[in-house]
């Protein structure tokens, strides 16, 4: 069952928020409307494939008594870091038979020359998140930094269908205070219109930006896979769309998120915030999967040492933990590289800010910002074509695409527009022909367009910054001259008007079957 999907939209959502409306309207305290809507959320999940409930309710009947084992020990004085590295390392051996297995088996059999076998595993939903999930909750527990002696409202905590599925990962001592203070029903009226506004965003992005970015970014991937060399604009076009795809993609589910939860009065902890408006890869990292980069910091990172044993120390930690997140992305060498490239680039980037300050230089002032912001893309860009290959030699061709190492090739007509122009590039070895996966103009102008989107207006969560959309909002210092524009969301029946438009003629395309699965439900 997708966010974007018929069924979710009007049968799930509508039932499920009726019933726990009523619910926490006529029955005093919140057991009730917090049992229910663990149970429904246990019913979203499910949907996909009923089986997989049964490890998912194992997982949390097996974490939930091993964090009370945590927390009796602490309580008492006795020590249990042993305990804890056990029941971490139950979830992971969970987590890496289901979703790495065949890929330890190819890299062995590798290594040893020998044939691989081949184990027939079906990857369980969200494994990935709930996983996680309840590892900071055991190492918080073990922390003193959470306790919960209710199994049901433990439940909700981890399968809340807003973010069970990808994300974001939550801490326990951001959810449980708000499942325990659901009682308030003068906010419902604020949190139904700030959430099915956010809902609305969200599928507007999805289905109007990220999808039709898919299909000229699946086009180029795909014709690399067979084996084609993509020219130069072939290659920088459709990696520029998977990009735009990824983003929409991704900042459109997490708009749904967000709103879907504060539809039932609950914030999110924000999880993505304009990462192409990064200045650095530093920066773009404490923008884009928010609540996965503080995982990766506070239960990897700083545990492995952090930077408290000097730079060097700090580039090596930096290395493993994002060939980790690599490697958690997907089971395939295409993604350990994607995470290496990532952690070279923020050593380089740590080298060079380092290197800054010893020079005594401060900020390179309005170009410098836009020239460090074009360049942070060129990189993300360039990573992003392994995240996307379906093996090293797609990826290989559409590098060396993007370098000219394939040639040149635009379309024919092109030469006759230009003129004398297009007769000295013909010269100098651009071909005028047909470029097999170019979408023409029309492919132009929405990645010019969406370009600018991304560059220069603010995102959903600062439109929305006076009505607390998230938990916490960090607004991204803009550039001089950024922000002219101020947008503002604000309750009125114009906005209601076009939103219940936008969302009519956005039924009729989920109605026809014209919206996909989100990228990230797949990790």
């Amino acid at each position: 069952m997708l966010f974007n999907s018929p069924v979710f939209l009007f049968l799930f959502l509508p039932v499920t928020l009726l019933v726990f409306l009523t619910l926490r309207q006529r029955l005093p305290g919140t057991l009730a409307a917090m049992g229910f809507l663990g149970a429904a959320s246990l019913f979203f999940y499910a949907w996909w494939e009923p089986r997989n409930l049964m490890l998912l309710t194992a997982s949390m009947v097996f974490n939930f008594y091993a964090s009370r084992l945590l927390v009796a020990r602490r309580k008492a004085g006795r020590p249990a870091g042993g305990w804890l590295a056990l029941f971490v390392g139950i979830n992971l051996a969970d987590l890496a038979y289901f979703k790495y297995a065949n890929f330890f088996l190819d890299a062995t059999a590798a290594l040893s020359g020998g044939a691989s076998p081949h184990l027939t595993i079906v990857l369980p939903l969200a494994i990935s998140f709930f996983t996680f999930q309840q590892i900071t909750f055991l190492v918080d527990s073990h922390r003193g930094e959470a306790e919960e002696p209710s199994f049901i409202l433990f439940v909700l905590y981890v399968t809340f269908f807003p973010h069970l599925i990808a994300g974001p990962l939550v801490h326990h001592r951001e959810m449980m205070p708000q499942f325990r203070d659901l009682r308030r029903r003068d906010e419902t009226w604020r949190d139904l219109s700030v959430g099915l506004t956010l809902l609305a965003i969200g599928l507007l992005k999805k289905t109007l930006l990220a999808d039709p970015m898919q299909d000229w970014s699946d086009r180029m991937f795909g014709a690399a896979a067979m084996g084609a060399a993509p020219s130069l604009l072939e290659a920088w076009l459709g990696a520029v769309c998977f990009a735009l795809q990824i983003y929409f993609d991704f900042s459109g589910y997490s708009d749904m998120a967000l709103g879907l939860s504060r539809m039932f009065g609950v914030r999110l902890p924000i999880n993505f915030d304009s990462p192409y408006k990064a200045v650095n890869l530093i920066d773009f990292w404490r923008r884009w999967h928010l609540t996965l980069s503080r995982f990766l910091r506070d239960y990897l990172y700083i545990p492995l040492g952090g930077n408290r044993h000097g730079p060097w120390r700090r580039h090596l930690n930096l290395m493993m933990v994002m060939l980790l997140g690599g490697l958690w992305h997907g089971a395939g060498w295409t993604f350990v590289m994607w995470g290496g490239l990532h952690g070279l680039y923020l050593v380089f980037n740590h080298g060079w800010l380092e290197l800054k300050q010893r020079l005594g230089w401060g900020g390179f002032g309005f170009w410098g910002r836009w020239g460090g912001r074009l360049l942070t893309f060129a990189l993300v860009l360039v990573a992003w074509v392994f995240f996307r290959a379906e093996h090293f030699p797609a990826a290989r061709a559409v590098i060396e695409g993007m370098i000219g190492r394939n040639g040149v090739v635009l379309p024919a007509h092109y030469a006759t527009w230009m003129g004398n122009v297009g007769v000295w590039l013909a010269d100098h070895g651009v071909v005028f022909g047909l470029p097999a996966s170019y979408g023409g103009g029309m492919q132009l102008v929405w990645v010019g367009g969406l370009l600018l989107f991304v560059w220069l207006l603010p995102n959903s969560q600062e439109l929305l910054h006076g009505y607390g959309p998230a938990i916490e909002h960090r607004l991204a210092a803009p550039l001089r001259g950024e922000g002219r524009l101020r947008l503002h969301w604000r309750p009125a029946s114009w906005l209601a008007a076009g939103l219940g438009a936008t969302c009519a003629w956005m039924t009729i395309r989920l109605l026809q079957g014209q919206s996909g699965e989100f990228i990230y439900f797949q990790f």
